[in-house]
Formats: C-alpha cells, structure tokens, sequence
C-alpha cells in the first residue's frame, strides 16, 4: 500500500528539504464496510513514519448512504494520524454536500480555491474544489497566490490530475491527485483500461511532468462500481522533498516520469 517517492525540485528552499507528506486519496468507503478497521490498518501502516503533513484529494465516499461510513473513516484515522504540520485536503466529485458539511467539523484544513501557510515555512499550499456542479476557480486561486509571492514552494491539491496543465501556468511546483485509480483494472504491463479522464491511459497514475510541475497521480485507497482490483493495488503515496534536479525533462506535453 505504500509507496515511497522522493521528489527533487531545483529551487526548494532549504528549511523543506526532507519534507514528507503522505498523500491520501479516493477511499471510496461504503455503508456496511468497516470504516474503524480500515482506518486502523492505514494508521498502523503510518505508525513508524515521521510526516510532516497529511494531504487528502477527495472520493471519500461512493455514493449516497455513505456518509455516515466516510465521516466515521476520516474521523477515526485524524484521530491516529498526527503530522507535525497538520492535515489539508480538498473534496471530490463522489463527495456530496451532507458529508462536506459532517467533514467540515474534522480537523482537517479544506482548501477551496484558498491557500494556506503551515508552520510560517516558505510553502503554499492551496487546493482546487471536485464539486462537479461547478468548475473550480483557477482565477481567485492565482489573485491569492499572487499575493504570496514567487519565493514559497507552491503545493496544489486537486481530485482531477487533468488540472496538471492549470497547475503549470499558475507556477504550482507539485500537484497531488487522484481519481483515476491508476485505472483499478489493469491488463499486465500496467495498461489501464479506463481512468474517467481525458488523459491517456498511459498517464492514469505515476510522476507526471509538465513543463517545470510535477504531478503524483496515485491509484488510491479505494474502488468505485466494482469491488475489485486487476494488477492495480492500493496505493498510499508517502513523498518526500528533496533539493536536486526535476526528473525527467522539460515538455510542452505530458511525460510520465515514474509509472506507477
């Protein structure tokens, strides 16, 4: 379940080298599963490892009746998970009004269209909404990171990766995502079969690179329709920073630079 990455970015400050954050995504819990024991076995899978911050991307629910089951998931796991720098997320488009408002009352710092600064660092972290009733305002996001200057590392959090390119032209250095699943089923050699987004199937999960952003893609904690997975595991990315060259090379188009 997880997956260590460590990430090299030319211009991070030093205060953020070795910065960790466990990304966690698309959990997809149902009415009926056992919200505490799966909270349980990914606290316990975390317990050793020092984090600096725990970043969520949405799809905590599948579908309507589950709120109940994805509230009690995410209150049991804050419970257990407590990154030194704290928690931020973002919903997705499973994610309905009624459990927007029960997981507004967690301790988690939700970012819509906003940007935070944990610890005073020279990190911003901002998020972009999954509401699927409404697009998510890149223009609101960019007159707030204009605001908090070119020298703070800027982290995106987004449900869609198709928000990669977005993510290049407002200057973002790392996006986080999900939704795809890495496709959930996967003929061999990793050939996703459906990622429900315009990208091509070879980009459903990995290191993606545009331009000068980095993108983690992670086929997440959970499944939707069918409860199954084919060659396609759970997957709980845990990244860390590091000060060093960008992998992969400068694209006008979209490279995946570690497939996952």
């Amino acid at each position: 379940m997880l997956e260590p990455v460590t990430l090299s970015f030319p211009h991070l400050p030093a205060c953020l080298d070795g910065l960790r954050l466990a990304h966690l995504t698309d959990f997809h819990i149902r009415r009926g599963h056992d919200a505490r024991d799966r909270a349980d076995r990914i606290a316990g899978r975390l317990a050793s490892m020092r984090l600096d911050l725990a970043l969520f991307t949405g799809d905590y629910m599948d579908r309507s009746g589950d709120e109940s089951a994805a509230a009690e998931l995410l209150g049991h796991l804050l419970e257990r998970l407590r990154p030194r720098l704290g928690c931020y997320g973002v919903f997705g488009n499973h994610d309905n009004p009624d459990l927007r408002r029960r997981l507004g009352e967690l301790d988690i710092h939700w970012l819509d269209n906003t940007v935070a600064r944990p610890g005073r660092l020279p990190l911003a972290l901002c998020g972009l909404d999954g509401d699927n009733t409404r697009r998510p305002d890149a223009v609101e996001l960019a007159g707030h990171l204009g605001r908090d200057g070119r020298s703070a590392f800027r982290i995106l959090l987004s449900h869609y990766p198709t928000a990669l390119a977005t993510a290049s032209d407002l200057g973002i250095h790392l996006l986080l995502a999900g939704h795809t699943h890495g496709g959930q089923l996967r003929l061999l050699w990793r050939r996703a079969l459906y990622n429900s987004t315009d990208l091509p199937l070879h980009l459903s999960a990995g290191v993606l690179r545009h331009r000068d952003t980095l993108a983690v893609v992670s086929r997440g904690l959970g499944e939707t329709a069918l409860p199954l997975r084919l060659f396609c595991p759970r997957q709980l990315p845990i990244i860390q920073l590091k000060r060093g060259p960008l992998p992969g090379e400068h694209t006008d188009l979209i490279a995946n630079v570690l497939p996952w």
